[in-house]
């Protein structure tokens, strides 16, 4: 089986039918993945794909399999006697990857941060993926096509941020679902259309249960018009257009900001904990960082919501960034409003997809707070499957301790950065990562450990200034120098973050601009 059979086989699955090519739907299914950049080696000219979008414009990047030709001048490390020297002396080094592949992989195109996968293209940050498109921030899921971070999924097509879909369409925020068709906050239900904020459910459409036959048959008249229309437009309305369904936009006021909550207890201690660690000095009053440390994370917004209650929207993310404050709820709100509001349907009644839309519209309300599992003391934390002890961060999965982060996966003590940080610890503005322990500004690595400022790196122990390096060991720009010197230097790196953090509140220097001599005295 190719890629098309694959997408014409989860076409079938779905819609009863195949729908077309699959680079026919390039811009539908790319909706889904979140953003990246597009570069040119300075080696080769070939185009290197790179998993997100802070690097700099004027930046050198290389595709993976051209690492093995990058030359350097030698490293004095007796010539670096402050900041702008270890900056001057590194700066040629800097150098970003892109296209990587790592573990085994089989017929992959157009990716980046590739592990484990066959068959998948046009996509970043995915891990043991079998016959795929359009994707991030996914794992463990085999036929998808536009989905983004909903591990545990198979023949399903743009689904977004859950876990576990079956033969699912346009499912967002969910958990084990089978046989949905545009569900919004939804847990173990199956062969269910239009439905919203609901649990352990069977046999609806717009939240209204039907009798088994009468939902078949309605479902089988509405998953057709469905794949006609992807047939013959390559695209379809969104979940999130249900919230505008039938009325004009320019009439929906804007999202009222609230006040901030306060920061728990133990999140500051947290903090201080791991400044200790990773900086060598306590920083205290993690507030005051609050610019620096949420400058590339997901931003989590509390806002004055349909009812009047605060609840959140979160920026930086396809669609749910778009879903307006008249139709958000908070979780506890939504899953009443659910249970009471339904569509009409008269017996016998045969609504057209169309006709169909316009009636949820009416009645579907979004809620971004998805808790699952146990969780307990974490403040501005929309999406918790398991968690403790965390502030503004937009994911707590298995984590605890964590604050302007993005998604924290089986991890603790993590703060700042962007994306996944997967199985970490005490990390500060680290990136796209896994394995990582008491590292700062470490950018989509694996398994490293008391690193700063390294890129694409993999085992490396107690390093700074390292990019596209395997198995090193006190290395300063990719050359081992010794424990002696290496500390000499990083005595001087540490000093310098810690007078600017204390005095600004903010650091000049990060893993996107080391490469820049300047970036020292930002």
């Amino acid at each position: 089986m190719d890629l098309q059979q694959s997408f014409d086989t989860t076409a079938k699955v779905l819609f009863g039918q195949p729908i077309g090519k699959l680079s026919d739907f390039r811009d539908y299914l790319g909706e889904m993945v979140l953003p990246y950049q597009t570069k040119k080696s300075f080696l080769s000219g070939k185009q290197v794909m790179v998993s997100h979008r802070f690097y700099p414009k004027d930046a050198k990047f290389i595709s993976q399999e051209e690492i093995a030709q990058l030359k350097f001048q030698p490293l004095s490390i007796n010539e670096i006697k402050d900041i702008d020297s270890l900056l001057c002396a590194v700066s040629e080094r800097a150098i970003y990857c892109g296209n990587k592949l790592l573990g085994e992989n089989t017929l992959v195109q157009g990716v980046d941060n590739c592990v484990d996968c066959n068959h998948v293209e046009h996509s970043h940050n995915v891990f043991s993926i079998k016959y795929g498109a359009y994707l991030s921030c996914l794992r463990e899921c085999e036929h998808v096509f536009g989905v983004f971070g909903f591990p545990r999924s198979s023949f399903s097509m743009r689904c977004f941020d859950g876990i576990g879909t079956t033969r699912c369409f346009e499912s967002y925020y969910s958990r084990e679902l089978a046989d949905t068709y545009y569900a919004f906050n939804c847990v173990g239900c199956s062969d269910c259309i239009f439905a919203f904020n609901l649990r352990g459910k069977r046999h609806t459409i717009g939240n209204l249960e039907l009798p088994k036959d009468s939902y078949l048959e309605l479902k089988k008249k509405l998953v057709f018009e469905m794949g006609a229309q992807l047939k013959k437009n390559k695209r379809l309305f969104s979940v999130v257009d249900i919230a505008y369904a039938g009325r004009d936009r320019k009439t929906i006021k804007e999202d009222e900001v609230l006040f901030d909550s306060p920061v728990p207890q133990k999140v500051e201690e947290a903090f201080r904990k791991t400044t200790k660690l990773v900086l060598g000095k306590e920083l205290q009053g993690i507030k005051q960082f609050e610019g620096w440390l949420q400058k590339c994370a997901l931003t989590v917004k509390k806002i004055k919501g349909a009812l009047g209650t605060p609840t959140y929207k979160v920026d930086g993310l396809p669609f749910a960034s778009d879903i307006p404050a008249d139709r958000l709820l908070t979780l506890g709100e939504a899953l009443s409003f659910s249970e009471k509001n339904k569509i009409s349907l008269k017996a016998g009644e045969s609504l057209s997809l169309h006709e169909t839309l316009l009636r949820v519209a009416k009645i579907a309300r979004f809620s971004l707070e998805f808790i699952d599992g146990c969780s307990e003391n974490c403040v501005d934390v929309p999406t918790i499957f398991t968690g403790f002890d965390s502030y503004k961060t937009y994911d707590i999965t298995h984590s605890k301790y964590s604050a302007y982060a993005s998604v924290a996966v089986h991890s603790e003590y993590i703060f700042g950065g962007h994306l996944r940080m997967l199985y970490s610890q005490f990390c500060i503005n680290c990136f796209d990562s896994t394995k990582l322990n008491s590292c700062f500004e470490v950018d989509c690595s694996y398994s490293c450990r008391n690193c700063l400022f390294c890129h694409n790196c993999e085992n490396l122990s107690d390093c700074m200034f390292c990019f596209n390096a395997k198995n090193l060991r006190y290395a300063i720009g990719n050359v081992e120098v010794g424990r002696e010197g290496y500390m000499r230097i990083k005595g001087i790196l540490l000093a310098h973050i810690q007078k600017e953090l204390e005095e600004k509140k903010r650091l000049g220097l990060n893993i996107f601009n080391s490469g820049a001599k300047s970036a020292g005295s930002a």
